[in-house]
């Protein structure tokens, strides 16, 4: 049994090494996967509102359902623990988003 551990101590050892070799291509890596979960999710938040008005839904539902989401995600984010400042700054601002895109839809400005 120590056999095995050992062998999986040593692939995890050869592993972490050639991750330490290649810096640059763990970045380009790292970079990339962010690069594409930003187009992705940009892409939907540029699409969504004409594809829910295409569904029937009007201006003012479309502004509901992103004021109500924008809201929930800053509420939740606030309220969970262990948040650098980063992320309290960024749920804060979501918050502030959703707060704004429900006066929208209810016609306060």
């Amino acid at each position: 049994m120590t056999d095995a551990f050992r062998a999986a101590k040593l692939a995890r050892k050869r592993r972490t090494k050639w991750w330490r070799e290649h810096d640059a291509l763990a970045g380009v890596i790292l970079l990339s996967a962010f690069a594409v979960v930003f187009l992705c999710i940009r892409f939907v938040d540029l699409r969504l509102p004409g594809w829910l008005t295409a569904l029937g839904v009007s201006p003012s539902g479309v502004n509901l359902f992103f004021g109500t989401a924008a809201c929930a995600l800053g509420v939740r984010g606030l309220r969970s623990k262990g948040n650098g400042v980063g992320l309290t700054l960024v749920y804060v601002l979501c918050l502030l988003e959703g707060v704004f895109s429900l006066a929208k839809a209810f016609a306060f400005f």
